[in-house]
């Protein structure tokens, strides 16, 4: 929950101090939340201690966590890297500095990306990937490749025949999508800057009648609109460049599901898996 939510949830009484500190934090959020507890307490005349009892009764572990929430908030609306970098400055300097915000801002990621999971929008993706005579097919481009080949390599000891899509071989992605029709599924991974030819591909897909799955970073990005199943991961980092791991473990809980509903060819691709790489010459 970000501080709205946490206020608008808190169910007791605020005193007058504390009221003029949520009145001065949200009139100015997410930036209040950028400043000393200390340059806040003096904005309506009170204590720093004020402050952080204020923010441990709504549910926040210490004001560090508070203000890593508002530098994830504040990263969030940058567009680039180098408009992010300022935002995330001020989150210190040093090995330890790093290890530690990179573990707050992960948790927080994955906790808001879980919480916010529409268990009925995740089930109808994993129908669309498991259902009868479906050919999937599995993009991403630029910062998405990792990811998309990730979930290709698994995706196809579930189910046969399953395509990365990927602007490097023989074949242009226009070439790749001359054969789309209604047995066709895509799974695709866009995050901003968001690609357009990603977007481009989406919407082939979805015009040509087939089902896509997108897992992307808001509910707004460009391929969204032409996506069956949206699942949304937050990404925002203790760096200038995202943080990939709620997507990640987005995506790991797709394919656990995926695997349940294909016991059976699972089990007999993984023997099959076994029996190939046991002869030497898959390996020389």
């Amino acid at each position: 929950m970000n501080l709205n939510q946490r206020i608008a949830g808190y169910g007791r009484k605020l005193s007058k101090t504390e009221r003029l500190l949520v009145d001065e934090m949200l009139a100015r959020y997410p930036q209040s939340l950028l400043e000393s507890a200390t340059a806040l307490a003096r904005a309506v005349g009170t204590s720093a201690s004020t402050v952080v009892r204020l923010l441990a009764k709504l549910g926040y572990d210490s004001y560090a966590q508070a203000q890593t929430e508002a530098r994830a908030e504040v990263s969030a609306r940058l567009a680039s890297p180098g408009e992010r970098a300022d935002a995330v400055g001020a989150d210190g300097h040093g090995a330890r500095a790093c290890l530690h915000n990179a573990l707050l801002h992960d948790q927080h990621n994955l906790q808001a990306t879980f919480a916010a999971a529409d268990p009925a929008v995740f089930e109808a993706a994993v129908r669309a990937l498991t259902q009868r005579k479906a050919r999937v097919h599995v993009l991403g481009l630029r910062q998405a490749a990792p990811l998309a080949g990730y979930a290709a390599l698994y995706l196809n000891l579930c189910l046969p025949g399953v395509r990365p899509l990927a602007t490097q071989g023989p074949l242009f992605l226009e070439d790749q999508l001359l054969w789309v029709d209604e047995r066709d599924v895509l799974l695709a991974f866009t995050f901003r800057r968001y690609s357009v030819a990603a977007a481009k591909a989406v919407r082939v897909f979805r015009e040509r009648g087939a089902k896509v799955v997108l897992i992307t970073d808001s509910a707004s990005a460009p391929a969204a609109r032409w996506a069956d199943q949206v699942l949304v991961a937050q990404c925002s980092s203790a760096s200038p460049f995202d943080s990939y791991t709620a997507p990640m473990a987005l995506c790991n809980a797709l394919l656990a599901a995926v695997a349940q509903r294909c016991r059976q060819p699972l089990g007999e691709a993984l023997a099959r898996g076994e029996a190939l790489w046991d002869e030497q010459w898959i390996r020389s």
